[in-house]
């Protein structure tokens, strides 16, 4: 998991990494930026969406660097999925923090004390967000799709077709391996095609009707497997399905 640490002060910066290398599993890769202005240039230029899972963000980043604050509304919108932390010696923004997006605000006082309980709190999140979304690579570049959009997956020669509410993704990715990030809110209808099966409004042997009216076809091998995947769905989220 890379982790990046925008921090100014040489002393504070190696107080972190100390923290970081007790820890009793430390899986982090790290990469220290000393100013806000190298962060945000690495990454808007990084080919990766997300090139940081977790950045411990100084606030007071000193005079020729832009404001942490700043700095982390500026990464929201680049990277949303990245988890950051902000870390300062001033609590005047403990609540000008508020207005970006992050997961903790420590004292760096306090950092032995809550740097860990915030590095759990953010891998928590994380593996939240990337149970809601399905990541594929296409054309070079790693995407990630939501995967409440996505309406059923089709694959054609040697491409996997996504298909969303209003738009397609194609890539080379095998269907058995992205229908298994899906589960258990997919499932294979056919060889070819995979359904997500909160958007199943009607089934039978003659094919499976999704909301926005596509149609997919469903084989006598994967009928079965597809009524009872909606049976346990009826189940746990109350939904009627016709059959």
């Amino acid at each position: 998991m890379n982790l990046a640490i925008c921090e100014d002060n040489p002393q504070h910066y190696e107080i972190i990494c100390s923290i970081l290398r007790d820890l009793p599993e430390n899986t982090f890769q790290t990469c220290h930026f000393s100013t806000g202005n190298e962060l945000l240039e690495t990454i808007s230029t990084s080919a990766s969406n997300c090139p940081y899972s977790i950045i411990l963000m100084d606030i007071d980043l000193g005079e020729n660097s832009i404001n942490g604050i700043t700095l982390a509304d500026q990464i929201n919108k680049l990277c949303p999925d990245s988890q950051i932390i902000f870390i300062s010696q001033y609590l005047q923004y403990a609540t000008a923090v508020y207005e970006t997006e992050h997961v903790y605000f420590i004292h760096k006082l306090q950092m032995a004390k809550y740097l860990p309980l915030a590095l759990q709190a953010a891998c928590r999140k994380l593996a939240d967000r990337q149970e809601q979304y399905l990541y594929f690579s296409m054309n070079s570049r790693n995407y990630q799709v939501q995967k409440s959009e996505i309406l059923y997956l089709e694959r054609n020669l040697r491409q996997t077709i996504i298909h969303t509410r209003d738009h397609s993704y194609t890539t080379k990715e095998r269907l058995h391996d992205l229908a298994e990030q899906l589960k258990p809110d997919f499932c294979r209808c056919h060889n070819s095609f995979c359904v997500n099966l909160h958007a199943v409004c009607t089934y039978s042997h003659q094919g499976i009707q999704l909301s926005g009216g596509h149609t997919v076809p469903v084989s006598r091998s994967y009928y079965q497997s597809v009524k009872d995947s909606l049976a346990f769905m009826k189940l746990v989220h109350h939904k009627e399905v016709e059959s």
